[in-house]
Order: structure tokens, then sequence, then C-alpha cells
């Protein structure tokens, strides 16, 4: 069956285009999973660099041919966007702040990350009533925390890595609000990749290859 929505596929697609994620070991995992899936339908995929800002919304246009991996749920905004059923991983959104024992509402400002939906989705269903703010960069996300210019920050998990010793040290508490999961998204001018590819990454799974370049990537 993949050979055979292999040839299809050779005939009108031979390689498709994604904007280059911020470099961490959730992401190279990812590069590599994706790259290894499209590869075995006869595809080579090709990073470039893009506004991370926008990339989404390129995605949704066509400019760029979907989305490595995403939070689910986005298909209701970017309806142009097909999600493949596998889930690639999972992270944890984390509320960090000084307080030890606050939650969300407790907090009058509140900084996310603007340019990953996570945070912005959690607070859609759980409003917030402070004072936001949107950074572009975890790095300035964590020095207006530091510097005590907002109360606290919902950040994805696995962005604090490189700095969890140092926000320990200073004394930052951590609370996990949620857990999600992250897909694949297609154009929906590649639907026809959908079914060779989800059934790649099925097999990726079912297999063990996931695990394997999991603990490759030591995630």
């Amino acid at each position: 069956m993949l050979l055979l929505f292999s040839s299809f596929i050779q005939a009108s697609t031979d390689k498709l285009t994604f904007n280059r994620p911020a470099d961490t070991a959730q992401s190279r995992y990812v590069v590599e999973l994706i790259s290894l899936a499209y590869k075995e339908i006869g595809i080579e995929v090709e990073l470039i660099e893009f506004n991370r800002d926008s990339a989404l919304v390129a995605a949704n246009e066509g400019v760029l041919d979907g989305q490595l991996a995403k939070i689910s749920g986005l298909s209701n905004t970017y309806q142009n966007l097909l999600r493949l059923d596998t889930a690639l991983l999972d992270f944890k959104l984390n509320l960090i702040s000084f307080c030890d024992d606050c939650t969300l509402s407790d907090m009058p400002s509140l900084v996310i990350h603007s340019t990953y939906p996570a945070a912005a989705k959690y607070l859609e269903s759980n409003p917030y009533k402070g004072q936001l703010y949107k950074v572009k960069s975890v790095s300035t996300l964590l020095n207006l925390l530091m510097q005590k210019q907002v109360s606290a920050a919902l950040v994805i998990g696995f962005y604090l890595d490189p700095y969890m010793q140092k926000l320990q040290n200073s004394g930052i508490k951590l609370t996990t609000l949620d857990s999600q999961y992250v897909y694949h998204y297609l154009h929906k001018k590649h639907q026809h990749l959908v079914p060779a590819l989800s059934a790649t990454l099925r097999q990726f799974k079912q297999s063990g290859k996931m695990r394997e370049l999991k603990s490759k990537h030591n995630l």
C-alpha cells in the first residue's frame, strides 16, 4: 500500500518546505522524525529560516507547506491546515513565578511566549484577567520575570531546560498547568499525502522508531 501511495506522490511532489524551528532537543527529534517519514514516501524536507511569528499564517496561506509540529486545535483557526492523527511528542505548560502557592488568577501580570501558540491556546479556555504581555523570545520572557517586571510567566517546559539551574537558584517556583501533545500539519493542497504519511508515522510508533529517536535525543 505504501509503495502505491509513494509512486503517486513522487509524480506530483518531491520536496516540501517548512520553517526551521528553534534548536532544542525536541525540535531536533521532530526534524529527524518528520524527515525520515517523508523520505519513506519519497519526499525531501527542506527547512528555511522564516519569521516564527508569521509561520503559522504563512503555512495556512500555502507559502509554507505546513508546520513540523504544533499543538492540537489549530485547524479551527487555520482552516487550510490538516492535522495528522499521530502525536509526535508531549510537553508540559508551566507557570513560573517567585510565589510559592499562587495560582494563575492570583497573578496581577503575566508574560507569554507569542511565537508558539500553546500558552495563548491555554488562556482561551482559562481566561486571565490581569495584565498580559507577549514577547517573542524565552530569554526576554525570563528577563522580565527575573527583574520582577511581571508577576509570572506561562511557558512550555522544555524551553526552560537550559535555564533551569539559574531559575532554581533564584528562587523561581514552577507549577505545571497543562500537558499537551503536538502533531504534524500539512497545507490542504497536499492532502493527497496524508494517507501515506499517516501510515508511516503509525508504523514508526508501532515499531518503536519514535521511541528510539526520543532516546537518541534524550527525551
